[in-house]
């Protein structure tokens, strides 16, 4: 469960690395923001710690089946986005299953329940290349690190 405080760093945090993966390339970021917003809404859902609004349901849905598909950036690269996102599925739902296990699963669900941070530095693999995203990589895994335990 995240307080509002923690949403509003958090997006803070990904203004910040998705402008540095993404660079000038705006489908890559709306791309990004949408997946986001998926992700957040998903998530809320599930842990049932924040209403999710009808608009915010409907907005989903608009992402999922019309900005998504439409994206340039995702089309272009959708072969390796999509795998991803099965990667990101798979482990958020392994995440969950584990959360409440003994201490070497909830050891694997608290690293599993971050598998979408991978998706940035792709991102800036896709949109500058390599040594970006070595870059971007170990940003995210220093801007994103928690505690055992913490969300």
């Amino acid at each position: 469960m995240s307080t509002p405080e923690q949403r509003k760093e958090d997006r803070t945090k990904a203004k910040f690395i998705i402008n540095t993966a993404c660079s000038k390339n705006q489908a890559a970021k709306d791309y990004l923001w949408d997946v986001c917003e998926v992700w957040r809404r998903l998530d809320d859902i599930y842990d049932g710690d924040h209403k999710v609004t009808r608009e915010q349901l409907l907005d989903v849905f608009e992402i999922l089946w019309i900005r998504l598909p439409t994206n340039p950036f995702f089309v272009r690269h959708q072969d390796i986005l999509t795998s991803q996102h099965i990667s990101m599925w798979n482990a958020w739902v392994a995440s969950n299953l584990w959360a409440n296990g003994d201490e070497t699963e909830r050891i694997y669900s608290h690293v599993w329940r971050y598998t979408i941070h991978e998706l940035v530095p792709l991102v800036a693999l896709l949109t500058q290349g390599h040594t970006q995203m070595a870059v971007v990589s170990g940003q995210v895994r220093q801007m994103y690190k928690t505690k055992l335990g913490e969300e």
